[in-house]
């Protein structure tokens, strides 16, 4: 076993593999809440909240453990309802909530909660599809691309869409 544990200790603290898997995604959540915070802290307007969101998670993505991590959660997520809630609650909101408060709470930035939402969505689904592409599944073997144009790109597009007239 990977824990070097045997099967009748881990059922001991666990009690079986879904109370194991739940105790990990809770790990992981509580050693991501130093980059949520990080995430948070407002910018000083729009585009530089998602040049610095865009910048950390380009950080994130070279180190890999962010991919994984939440790849993990979302495979074992999918195949168990439970854990899947868990996964929601725990990593996929906080780490959504963290890029959304950041807009909230700089000048410029999106107000309506709709907004915030669709404004966290469009940022974080290509940086996670990208890191998947990239990352996980070896397509920077096989297919690589040119990630930090990739990156430099999102940002523009996305810090643009998002700024008021005034910041471009």
């Amino acid at each position: 076993m990977a824990a070097k544990q045997s099967e009748p200790t881990l059922r001991h603290y666990f009690g079986d593999r879904q109370g194991l898997v739940i105790e990990i995604i809770k790990k992981i959540a509580a050693n991501s809440e130093q980059v949520w915070a990080l995430v948070r802290r407002p910018a000083k307007d729009v585009t530089s909240a998602v040049s610095e969101y865009i910048k950390l998670t380009e950080f994130s993505f070279r180190e890999g453990m962010f991919a994984r991590s939440h790849a993990f959660a979302l495979v074992e997520g999918l195949a168990d309802r439970i854990v899947g809630k868990v996964y929601l609650e725990f990593m996929l909101e906080p780490s959504l909530t963290a890029f959304s408060d950041k807009l909230a709470a700089t000048p410029g930035g999106p107000s309506d909660p709709a907004q915030l939402r669709a404004a966290t969505l469009a940022a974080t689904g290509p940086l996670f599809v990208l890191a998947l592409h990239q990352n996980l599944l070896n397509g920077r073997e096989t297919l690589p691309m040119d990630t930090s144009k990739i990156f430099g790109f999102l940002d523009h597009c996305i810090g643009a869409n998002l700024a008021p007239a005034t910041d471009l």
